[in-house]
């Protein structure tokens, strides 16, 4: 059975923000940043062990995106944006 879990996210910090979380004894780096010509926000996350970016996009609240190996295509976890507005973003991760 899936763990869900929430990214975290410092409101106080708000955007454009780093932080490090560990998903299924991985390390990422996510880096939130918030686009103000399209006022929409965006997330790239970064595998730490080879530097490799497995996601960058448009967080749309209640869209799930799964992310997958860029190299096997094997799915490493979902996340779904739950609310994701100017000042916060809750984005669930489904390991």
């Amino acid at each position: 059975m899936p763990s869900v879990k929430v990214l975290p996210f410092d409101p106080k910090l708000g955007y454009p923000q780093k932080q490090l979380v560990k998903i299924n004894n991985t390390a990422y780096r996510l880096f939130y940043r918030w686009n103000y010509q399209g006022n929409f926000a965006v997330l790239r996350i970064r595998r730490l062990e080879d530097d490799e970016i497995v996601f960058e996009g448009k967080l749309v609240e209640k869209n799930p995106f799964e992310i997958k190996d860029p190299q096997t295509y094997e799915t490493l976890f979902v996340i779904l944006p739950w609310n994701v507005n100017e000042k916060t973003a809750e984005v669930w991760v489904f390991a």
